[in-house]
């Protein structure tokens, strides 16, 4: 199918591309377009102006220190070598070369799937992000930005410019798919630290226990301090169970998302 008919701007600026979607309704911001191309050809949405933010500098960084910065236009197959392990983890289970190669991280933070694969991460990195409209920029912490399936703290006219987090000295994400790489019926983000054997500082995220990526903190709670045995990790993976309410759909019954959960957050466990 094609898309509506609408226009094309291409701002050379943060501040150009701030103003020109305060000034219009109608208006969204366009990176890689992995998602909004999709859904305007199957007219889902519908605008009358597609704001490209491909070439504004102050969108494109990675800086790898105490805290990582990166920079909404990051796209998914740069973190495929990232310095952080983590990072290499998720970014190589996102959909395809293509996907990879034109999609990115700030895109996909703003669209806010129920099943995208970065936003359940940086819930387990505890990541800050910024976002930036005509008034100002603003912080927004990663728990407080995913409001609901497709919903965030977004508010007209803002942009995600960045986001910043510490690289976990321990991190693993699982993911169970239809296909390889493809959106998730479950998938667990494990990010921390082990010490003498026992687990520290310890953030669970997860895909498919709910209408949106939340956090599974019954089971962080078991972990929390806790030796890393086996009567441990089956003791979290039945408090994930029980936490969890996953939705049904045409792609998994709720009782099967359930299961896959709990498969998914004990080798995450196992692999750190």
């Amino acid at each position: 199918m094609y898309p509506p008919v609408f226009e094309y701007v291409r701002p050379a600026s943060l501040g150009e591309a701030l103003r020109i979607l305060e000034g219009r309704e109608d208006a969204a911001p366009i990176a890689g377009g992995q998602s909004l191309i999709p859904l305007l050809k199957l007219r889902a949405i519908s605008y009358g102006l597609l704001v490209d933010i491909n070439r504004i500098p102050e969108l494109r960084y990675a800086r790898y220190g105490e805290v990582v910065e990166l920079g909404a236009l990051t796209r998914h197959y740069e973190l495929e070598e990232s310095p952080c392990p983590f990072l290499r983890q998720v970014a190589v289970r996102i959909g395809d070369v293509q996907i990879r190669s034109l999609g990115t991280l700030g895109g996909s933070l703003a669209h806010a799937d129920p099943f995208g694969d970065w936003p359940a991460a940086m819930l387990a990195l505890g990541a800050v992000v910024e976002v930036a409209g005509v008034a100002g920029v603003r912080e927004v912490a990663i728990d407080d930005f995913i409001k609901g399936p497709y919903s965030t703290a977004l508010e007209r006219g803002e942009l995600i410019v960045g986001v910043r987090f510490k690289c976990p000295e321990r991190g693993a994400y699982v993911k169970f798919s239809r296909r390889h790489n493809d959106f998730a019926f479950a998938a667990v983000a494990v990010a921390g630290s082990v010490k003498d054997g026992h687990v520290i500082d310890v953030r669970i995220a997860a895909l498919g226990a709910a209408d949106r990526p939340v956090r599974l903190k019954k089971a962080e709670a078991v972990l929390a301090g806790a030796p890393l045995k086996p009567g441990v990790v089956a003791e979290a993976v039945d408090a994930a169970r029980k936490e969890a309410e996953p939705p049904f759909d045409f792609r998994a019954s709720a009782e099967y998302r359930r299961h896959l959960l709990g498969v998914a957050l004990k080798r995450a466990l196992g692999a750190l």
